[in-house]
């Protein structure tokens, strides 16, 4: 009997017990989960998606525009810029003298500025760290940013191997002295810039790695000794790096961010979904496809303006069929910028027919590209592939192979079959990959971009200049070298824009580089972020963002 009841129990409770699981199972799928931008705007936490995965977090050698944005929350320059993009702020340097001629600036250290670890940053500091990247063997792709100061070109080319002879001094712990070699308005943009004159804890560096070394173990979470507003706690490659408020900063009282999580998200619909899940608060891009939908429904997250970024066609100058400037030209001529806009990016670019984008620095250069199907075929005949017969397969190299690069890349890939009747073969890679196909120039074309450091011709044009680290194309060109020194030069602006103008006619002409679109900054903003200011330059200073309920 008592067997036989045991046994019934459980199917007597059965019939009373289910309901009330199956409620309590509702009600648990219907509750509402906090979302990351929710639990992140009460703890400020941002949430920060950054497309790129960084190839490393050494300023030094770093040559991408989303490692910039990391880098600036953990180091911090001579000066620095505000919000808007224009106006020079005190850095490391609470002050500074420029004079009379314009050619030596004396930066005064603060003495409640620390390094991470607790060390004072010194004078040394910023000298050793300017050295380094002016040192041949660490092959930094933004050297030339330090190319005014006196003896600083020579010594990254070998012609001095004296390192009292560049133009960078430290008379005691707390004065850090440049001497130009000609009178550079520009000066302090350049040192506001993030990342190639950031200074490093040479200690740090020294203890995992070498200082003359790329890379090395000091970037990592537990290693990395910066400067800057915040401290590097976390890096899970294609993940987050998740970085934390830093208490030994100078100016840590201003700073209200708790943390920044940085993701890396190569599609830029993946990043949008991400955002409308409220995983993050602001996106670096935006589909095209999205732009119109959110004008519609949410135009309060919706963020367009104009970036001081141009994309265009890299031609590697050293390689068939590219050592022709007639088909360098052919291939530029094929390509109606207009309607690759139109098919790809919509409000979310300009079509370039120039290399500078027009205003800059209050610069517009002459009209230089067309669209002229009929002379590119002209050219590429004269070259000797008349109707495109006998050119071998042309690769074009991608960085990424989702979104809006496919997009790009398709729509110019129709366009020379079209009008040339050429085969060209899509080689997308990752990001890595990429940037090491630069270095090496293990390429024939490249869709490539460059996103200015300050608001100036010299800037984009630099690139083009024999020897440049970043001139990927490996042309060379006399007159453009001695414009751009001409540009250099002088102070008088309507001489600067003459020698801007003879090199965009080189440019045009020999077409080492062809603009295909300046970029307009599209991305999503949430609420909740407060203190952001978009800028021609995608400037961002840490201290002046907060999160908080929208208003």
């Amino acid at each position: 009997m008592n067997g036989t009841f045991s046994a019934m129990l459980p199917r007597l409770r059965f019939p009373i017990l289910l309901p009330a699981l199956a409620l309590i199972a509702v009600l648990a799928g219907c509750a509402r989960h906090e979302t990351a931008v929710e639990s992140g705007t009460r703890d400020q936490i941002l949430h920060f998606g950054n497309r790129d995965e960084p190839a490393d977090l050494d300023p030094h050698t770093n040559n991408s525009g989303t490692t910039s944005t990391i880098l600036s929350s953990l180091f911090e320059g001579l000066v620095s810029h505000a919000q808007d993009g224009e106006t020079i702020l005190p850095g490391v340097a609470e002050r500074w003298e420029i004079s009379p001629d314009g050619l030596t600036y004396t930066f005064h250290l603060r003495a409640d500025a620390r390094w991470s670890n607790g060390d004072p940053i010194t004078a040394q500091d910023f000298r050793d760290s300017f050295l380094r990247v002016l040192e041949p063997s660490l092959g930094c792709e933004q050297a030339n940013q330090a190319f005014p100061i006196v003896g600083a070109q020579d010594f990254l080319e070998g012609r001095s191997k004296d390192p009292n002879s560049v133009g960078v001094r430290a008379p005691d712990a707390h004065t850090f002295i440049t001497i130009l070699g000609h009178p550079a308005p520009y000066w302090l943009s350049i040192l506001a810039q993030n990342g190639p004159l950031y200074p490093l804890n040479r200690r740090s560096v020294e203890a995992a790695g070498g200082w003359h070394q790329r890379g090395g173990t000091w970037t990592r979470p537990g290693a990395l000794v910066g400067n800057g507003p915040f401290l590097l706690a976390e890096w899970r490659p294609n993940a987050v790096i998740r970085v934390v408020r830093k208490p030994l900063y100078w100016d840590a009282g201003h700073v209200r961010l708790k943390e920044i999580r940085f993701y890396p998200m190569d599609d830029d619909s993946s990043e949008e979904r991400a955002f409308r899940a409220g995983q993050i608060h602001l996106t670096y891009r935006l589909p095209q496809s999205k732009v119109a939908v959110y004008e519609r429904d949410h135009p309060e997250e919706l963020q367009i303006a104009p970036d001081l970024r141009t994309s265009f066609l890299t031609f590697n100058v050293k390689r068939a069929p590219f050592t022709d400037p007639r088909v360098r030209r052919a291939f530029s001529l094929a390509v109606s910028r207009e309607q690759l806009v139109k098919a790809t990016l919509g409000r979310l670019a300009t079509p370039a027919d120039t290399f500078v984008r027009p205003g800059t620095g209050g610069y517009t250069a002459p009209a230089g590209v067309n669209f002229d199907p009929v002379e590119a075929r002209r050219l590429l005949a004269e070259a000797g592939f008349p109707g495109g017969a006998g050119l071998p397969t042309v690769e074009f190299t991608l960085n990424g192979n989702a979104g809006v690069t496919l997009l790009l890349a398709s729509a110019l890939q129709d366009m020379w079959v079209r009008n040339l009747n050429v085969h060209v073969s899509v080689q997308p890679c990752e990001f890595k990959v990429y940037l090491s196909t630069l270095r090496e120039k293990q390429f024939m074309l490249l869709l490539d971009s460059w996103g200015y450091g300050i608001d100036d011709p010299r800037d984009p044009l630099e690139l083009a200049t024999s020897g440049d680290p970043n001139n990927d194309s490996a042309w060379s060109n006399r007159d453009y070298d001695a414009a751009f020194a001409a540009a250099d030069a002088t102070l008088v602006p309507a001489r600067r824009h003459a020698a801007f103008d003879a090199m965009s006619a080189l440019l045009a002409r020999e077409v080492p580089y062809a603009p295909l679109y300046h970029a307009n900054q599209g991305f999503l903003l949430d609420p909740s972020v407060h203190g952001w200011l978009n800028n021609r330059l995608r400037i961002i200073d840490w201290r002046q963002l907060w999160l908080g309920p929208a208003r």
